[in-house]
């Protein structure tokens, strides 16, 4: 397997003094592909109050399909985000496959970090392997080796992010009952790579579910939709009326810390802390 990287720069001193550095800031954001105004705000309101260093999307990135070159004009609509002067590190997601995927890998759109469709990017404090889910899910290809992206990572934090739910409390938690069963069955290599954190999207709300690893969805950039059945190990879940959204990691050498918000960049939730 090929594995590409990128890293976040950081001062060669910092890895020194790691454990009393500030946290490193991510947004995690998910099913933009209908217009990214609106969160685009809400992230700029956060990255002005203290800086992000990385956003992270969770697929559909572009609704109904994705581009299908670099002069398609459904670029436009991920304007709003990249031009925040934030590295975006996109993944897959179905309705990017609707387009054409490879399309979107390493494309020269401003501040667009994807080099690869699977691959891996670092952090001071944790490591990012970026899954494609898409052929595995739906049946046509093997699972996702979370392992062989992850080997080299000496951090302190292993983080995976693909698009569809491991678990969930949304349609997708769900059904289609053979999709859900592939991604359930993930779950063990999942730990077998020492995961600490899975990150998806796909159902378009927000939610943070206990287990090992932990699960956070993050699919509410647009058309959201309200949870259907709560899961048992669901630690928080946005309720009501679907809203847009995002999630917001802090990550230090002693922690990882998550908090959603909503477009305006209210937060929804309060922080969530995992030593």
């Amino acid at each position: 397997m090929s594995v590409r990287t990128g890293r976040i720069a950081c001062p060669p001193f910092a890895k020194m003094f790691l454990p009393v550095l500030l946290a490193v800031r991510i947004a995690v954001v998910g099913d933009i592909g209908a217009g990214t105004e609106a969160i685009a705000r809400g992230i700029a309101r956060l990255n002005r109050e203290s800086p992000i260093e990385a956003i992270v999307t969770t697929g559909d990135n572009i609704y109904p399909c994705g581009v299908k070159s670099l002069n398609d004009p459904r670029w436009s609509v991920l304007t709003p985000l990249s031009s925040l002067g934030i590295p975006i590190h996109p993944v897959l997601g179905n309705h990017d496959y609707c387009g054409d995927p490879d399309a979107e890998i390493g494309a020269p759109l401003p501040n667009w970090r994807f080099p690869a469709r699977q691959y891996v990017f670092r952090t001071a404090a944790a490591d990012f392997a970026m899954l494609d889910t898409n052929r595995y899910a739906d049946g046509r290809a093997p699972p996702p080796d979370v392992d062989a992206l992850l080997k080299a990572s000496t951090a302190r934090w292993r983080i995976a992010v693909g698009h569809h739910p491991l678990l969930s409390s949304g349609y997708h938690g769900h059904f289609p009952r053979d999709e859900h069963r592939r991604m359930v069955a993930l779950i063990p290599a999942m730990r077998r790579a020492r995961v600490d954190l899975y990150i998806c999207g796909h159902d378009h709300h927000l939610e943070l579910i206990d287990g090992r690893p932990r699960m956070l969805i993050s699919g509410a950039g647009s058309e959201p939709v309200p949870p259907l059945l709560r899961h048992a190990q669901t630690i928080w879940a946005s309720e009501g009326p679907g809203y847009r959204g995002f999630a917001m990691l802090e990550i230090t050498a002693d922690s990882i810390s998550i908090r959603f918000y909503d477009a305006d960049g209210d937060a929804r939730s309060r922080a969530f802390v995992f030593k």
